[in-house]
């Protein structure tokens, strides 16, 4: 009887889901409805100040009560002390929420990056970076949008009772203008929301190339692709800046209508109650009212504009970041039922492959097997497929008596450890990037030939691996790697070209130290004769078939096998 199958990650988020991700989870909807009071309290504030001055004007100043000035004057203390406050809790609330929202929206994204199961899209990594700081900051920031568009309606509103008040043309014509500016403004945002996700994905993308370009320094100066590395990112660079031009473009464009709006209802205003004052129809007291709400209502239309913008770059944003949860996993646990055989402890068997991409071989404890292809590509595909990075095909690969397209990839690599050309150094002390929370193995440091490396940094094992390996040679990041490998607990071990980058004194100590292990079956993947040497059996595809032969009778009887591990 098969074992359950391991349930899958989560199912994708979608647009609205990253919203609610990062406003609303946790009950951060209490953060939201106190900074929109907050804010909300703080423009009636605002929207009261001329009001309360007009009214001490008139009552003060026109009728001559110092009696009235004074408690006029204390009422607008208090207006000023109301307005500050709620200022305060305003930006506390949306502060926190902002700051929590983003939080959780990162934690999502770096969840599903870090998923075992993998990603079915390549991103590069300075892509997947400014997804996860930049974009996720500014949906975060939609808790403020909100809150601003609410406390702005609620102060124009005001603002139109007030002039209502005073005078109905007055305040008709704000409580016409206020829809209509709202109506023009997302009208405006959408060519400028298409234009932000175009920036933001142009800049991700030379901004991943400069992240690779700078860690594979090395590697680029050792081809002589310089010029050519500079000429791909200024390629991409030039595109950034293009798409940049054309956001910032229909930036200007939208602020340009939106001041321009606002800019004009504000001159109608002051301009009609102008004319009623010398017209006798309202007082002194209530002309500086009109005319302070006439200035203040400016700042609030101007807003709703700035609303739009805000939200057509924080829609970019929270697609970009819903692309990336929603994208499908490079691989899923088959629902085949696993083989019906009696499990076999640290034994790897690969069955032959229909295309002879791979042949059939068995890996058992304590022995040690080459595998040496004649196209790199092919040796490739296969580690990956022993790592579950790529889908496996049912039945192809068993891992201790288990179909390995059966299990999730943290259950395979609970028997199998791959040391791959995508194993990475990372940022982190020396000891770290070999194991963690354990003490360091000597024998294996010793077979690395770690300690050489530890004796020539300043802190040995306590040093600080910077910029994930690129301040290292690749020698010693592959002895590093080994090492993390020889530490790993699996009992089956694949190795891929782990000595290509040293010297062949150091490659000797390597296959020397690796032939002494016998707990544990290893997979050599490698052309390096050193390793292939010390191999129980060694499997090589020669003109088109394999063929299974100790090093020495492969090496002395095919030519092509001699050409192949470089000899």
């Amino acid at each position: 009887m098969s074992e359950a199958l391991p349930s899958l990650p989560p199912s994708p988020t979608t647009f609205g889901e990253v919203f609610r991700l990062a406003v609303v989870r946790d009950r951060r909807l209490l953060l939201v409805l106190g900074g929109t009071l907050g804010l909300s309290g703080h423009q009636v504030g605002e929207a009261l100040v001329p009001v309360a001055i007009g009214w001490a004007i008139e009552s003060g100043i026109v009728a001559g009560d110092t009696g009235a000035f004074l408690r006029d004057l204390l009422l607008l203390a208090l207006l000023f002390a109301g307005l500050t406050l709620s200022w305060r809790l305003g930006f506390t609330c949306l502060t926190r929420n902002s700051l929590y929202g983003a939080h959780a929206v990162r934690q999502r994204v770096v969840d599903r990056v870090l998923d075992p199961h993998g990603s079915a899209v390549r991103r590069a990594p300075g892509t997947t970076t400014a997804i996860a700081t930049s974009d996720t900051g500014r949906v975060a920031r939609l808790a403020w949008s909100v809150s601003e568009l609410v406390s702005v309606l609620v102060a124009l509103t005001v603002s139109t009772v007030a002039l209502l008040h005073i005078s109905p043309a007055l305040g008709l014509i704000v409580l016409v203008a206020t829809p209509v500016s709202l109506g023009l403004m997302q009208l405006i945002s959408r060519p400028l929301e298409r234009r932000s996700g175009a920036e933001q994905a142009a800049s991700a993308t030379a901004y991943g190339l400069a992240t690779e370009f700078v860690s594979g320094v090395r590697v680029i100066k050792g081809i002589g692709a310089e010029d050519e590395a500079a000429a791909r990112y200024r390629t991409a660079s030039r595109r950034s800046l293009d798409a940049a031009v054309r956001a910032i473009r229909s930036k200007a464009s939208f602020f340009g209508v939106s001041v321009v709006f606002s800019a004009l209802l504000t001159s109608v205003i002051a301009l009609i109650s102008g004319l009623r004052a010398l017209d006798g129809e309202i007082s002194v007291g209530q002309l500086v009212a009109v005319v302070g709400l006439a200035q203040f209502i400016q700042e609030p239309m101007a807003r709703l504009g700035v609303f739009g913008l805000d939200l057509a770059q924080q829609r970019a944003s929270a697609r970009r970041v819903a692309d990336l949860l929603a994208t499908a996993p490079a691989v899923r646990p088959s629902a085949a039922p696993a083989p019906e055989t009696e499990p076999t402890v640290g034994t790897l068997v690969i069955s032959p492959h229909p295309d002879g991409r791979w042949p059939a071989i068995t890996a058992r404890p304590g022995q040690r097997l080459g595998l040496v292809f004649d196209d790199q590509a092919e040796a490739v595909a296969l580690v990956e497929a022993l790592a579950r990075r790529v889908p496996v095909e049912p039945g192809r690969i068993t891992v201790e008596g288990r179909d390995l397209a059966t299990l999730t990839p943290d259950q395979s690599r609970a028997s199998l450890h791959v040391q791959g050309g995508t194993t990475r150094v990372l940022t982190d002390t020396l000891s770290d990037n070999v194991v963690l929370d354990a003490p360091l193995d000597d024998e294996a440091l010793r077979i690395a030939a770690l300690d050489e490396v530890a004796r020539l940094l300043p802190d040995g094992y306590a040093e600080r691996i910077a910029a994930g390996g690129g301040t290292l040679s690749g020698g010693q990041r592959q002895r590093i790697l080994l090492a993390r490998a020889l530490h790993a607990s699996p009992p089956l071990l694949v190795l891929q070209d782990p000595t290509t980058a040293l010297d062949a004194v150091t490659e000797s100590h390597i296959a020397h130290g690796l032939k002494g292990i016998d707990d544990r079956a290893v997979v050599l993947v490698t052309t390096s004769p050193a390793l292939l040497a010390t191999c129980d059996t060694v499997a090589a595809r020669l003109d088109g078939g394999w063929t299974m032969a100790e090093h020495a009778d492969l090496f002395q009887q095919s030519a092509t096998y001699r050409e192949l591990v470089g000899a």
